[in-house]
């Protein structure tokens, strides 16, 4: 988390200078692109498991976790320590990506007074890959900035990003954030975060929204669904 606050930073100075009010936050996995990507994991009692998707993913991750007694967000590095072997591979590419479209139609407009973000779980070196493959469905580098939280809370991302644009009356300068995203478990980690957190109260504008869209599959393709706050 501490890199990635850093790297958040980095924007910080030039940013001050731009009336930016709207913060829009994409998850990449099953929200951009849906990908052929596969977690690999051997736990220390032997058992092998191939993960598909994001489902189950944190699915696996979560009765790991509760079988060693780890409470952290992310357990990737705490069960690795116990002896699990996690093999993350494929999310250091974009891996046979499908565009989800109904996303990107309306990630490609960028209105004014706003700043774009993909915020992914994937490590720092999947960066590269992903901006790549940003250029080739037509999106343009230089509008969005990409950050890799390796798994840690993006809502805790979202709250350093409204703290880091605080205004002379004390609020922050950001009243609207629309967000992503299709893992239950990082919308509701963001909900608490942002959405019900008393410790932001006297920083958010009388006016702030944090607007939800929720990616769901189904047969026929994807939709979003909206969760206000």
């Amino acid at each position: 988390m501490k890199l990635l606050l850093e790297n958040w930073r980095k924007f910080v100075n030039e940013e001050m200078e731009e009336p930016i009010t709207t913060l829009r936050i994409f998850d990449f996995d099953e929200t951009i692109a849906h990908t052929r990507s596969e977690t690999r994991v051997k736990a220390p009692d032997g058992s092998e498991a191939i993960l598909g998707n994001q489902k189950e993913f944190e699915e696996y991750m979560k009765a790991a976790a509760a079988s060693e007694g780890i409470e952290t967000f992310d357990p990737v590095r705490d069960l690795q320590e116990l002896g699990y072997q996690i093999d993350l591979s494929d999310f250091s590419i974009v891996k046979d990506p499908d565009e989800i479209t109904v996303v990107t139609d309306i990630m490609k407009k960028f209105p004014e007074d706003s700043k774009t973000y993909i915020l992914t779980a994937r490590r720092g070196n999947s960066i590269g890959p992903i901006i790549d493959y940003l250029e080739q469905i037509g999106m343009p580098r230089e509008q969005i900035r990409v950050m890799a939280t390796q798994g840690e809370s993006k809502g805790d991302v979202m709250v350093a990003m409204m703290k880091n644009k605080i205004m002379p009356n004390g609020k922050s300068n950001i009243s609207r954030i629309e967000y992503y995203e299709d893992s239950e478990k990082n919308i509701d980690d963001v909900k608490a975060k942002v959405c019900d957190n008393n410790q932001i109260e006297e920083i958010k504008p009388d006016d702030f929204e944090l607007i939800i869209n929720k990616v769901v599959s189904f047969e026929a393709g994807y939709k979003l669904e909206t969760i206000t706050c």
